[in-house]
């Protein structure tokens, strides 16, 4: 244990490895940990928006995920009656004007080989059991392979995704966050056309939603996240798997998944979405991505977050080494500016999440957005664009748009 890191970071996935990646290529010492080896499944709806593209650009990998990649370049919005809004996505300055769908056992190797490039280090798999603080510096404490290991660093860097074990075992989080339930699987042999990223609301209890996410021209990844918190709960299946069974036994699931065979598990997984409330740093700690809260309370859509908060973080820390200050008022100042980009749009969409209680009130809306631009350009802001399209959204506003378009 005589090496003392720059950074620890636990955790590999998109924001572990882009926080690895942007330090590493300034010349800091990094390590990676994580308690897998790589490459490894990540149950996820494998979708990348225009904003992660944009950080896949940036790291110089966006064509090499390209070419794994499923192209799309229209959302489209069902609703309980079986609505439908389709939505183009808009042609932005420097931004993609279309998603990719790529699974993680593929995109989250594609990243991690792109910071070990770049001179991080990476050890797996690796168990992190406790982090302690100790002259000025960071003791991370884990097993490999049955015995104990021990590293040393100036800052250690929380990645955790979902998984709040060692989060509540430090103390960061004081208790278990409230987590939407989510599953999926995939499925070949598609004979339907689905050339759209489909976020469905029927055939799903409210306020949860659905998604078909194809993974190419015959294949697709369906899955359903439920929001079991407050009077939902009285209704809200128990378990994910109970309502993805409900969710692809509707007849428009059977209908498009008609001749198509199972080609994986059904996989539950919980998903933080809990930002608004969720804390991002302690002495000589910080946190990214999901380990943060950081996913669309709405969308589910948390790609894109870790991304950008993974280089959020290794900034911020190449400014801390400069200056040689890793005081607490600086680990402030990286909460503030995570707060500036991201703490408005997770408040409202906590409260918009209210809004889709009623199914008629949904159908409502959906039929709005379909024949409103405004509302279709309000949908594209909150669903995928970047932090200053949603800057001024109030719920006022917000408000005032919805019922605009529903009297149209």
């Amino acid at each position: 244990m005589s090496e003392i890191y720059d950074a620890v970071i636990v955790g590999a996935g998109p924001s572990g490895s882009s926080t690895a990646y942007y330090l590493a290529k300034e010349g800091f010492n990094v390590l990676l940990l994580d308690k897998f080896s790589f490459p490894r499944d990540k149950t996820c709806g494998d979708g990348l928006t225009p904003r992660a593209l944009q950080i896949l650009d940036d790291m110089g990998i966006l064509e090499a995920v390209k070419q794994v990649g499923h192209r799309l370049d229209k959302l489209e919005l069902i609703s309980p009656k079986g609505y439908r809004a389709i939505a183009p996505l808009p042609k932005k300055e420097k931004m993609c004007d279309y998603v990719l769908i790529v699974p993680r056992v593929i995109l989250d190797n594609i990243i991690l080989e792109r910071a070990l490039a770049s001179g991080a280090n990476f050890k797996s798999p690796v168990r992190v059991t406790s982090i302690e603080q100790e002259n000025n510096t960071v003791l991370v404490k884990g097993e490999q392979q049955a015995k104990a290991i021990t590293f040393r660093a100036r800052m250690v860097i929380y990645a955790t995704g979902a998984n709040t074990k060692l989060l509540l075992n430090t103390g960061l989080l004081k208790k278990m966050p409230q987590m939407v339930l989510a599953a999926r699987a995939y499925y070949d042999g598609i004979t339907s056309t689905v050339d759209a990223v489909q976020c469905r609301l029927d055939s799903v209890p409210l306020p949860g939603y659905g998604w078909v996410f194809p993974v190419s021209d015959t294949s697709v990844n369906v899955g359903i996240g439920l929001f079991r918190a407050g009077l939902a709960s009285w209704w809200m299946p128990k378990t994910a798997h109970s309502a993805f069974d409900t969710f692809i036994q509707s007849p428009p699931l059977q209908k498009l998944l008609g001749g198509a065979r199972q080609a994986s598990p059904i996989k539950g997984f919980p998903i933080r979405v809990d930002f608004a409330r969720s804390p991002t740093f302690s002495e000589r700690t910080m946190i990214v991505g999901e380990a943060a809260g950081l996913v669309n309370p709405i969308t589910g859509e948390g790609i894109d977050y870790g991304l950008e908060s993974g280089k959020m973080a290794a900034e911020h820390l190449s400014h801390m080494f400069a200056i040689g200050d890793f005081s607490l008022k600086q680990l402030t100042a990286f909460d503030k500016l995570l707060r500036q980009r991201y703490q408005r749009l997770f408040v409202l969409c906590d409260r918009l999440r209210l809004l889709y209680l009623n199914p008629l009130f949904v159908n409502q809306v959906v039929r709005a957005v379909a024949r409103s631009e405004e509302l279709m350009n309000l949908f594209i802001k909150i669903a995928i664009e970047n932090q200053n399209a949603y800057q001024g959204l109030a719920p006022s506003t917000i408000a005032k748009v919805i019922l605009k378009g529903i009297r149209l």
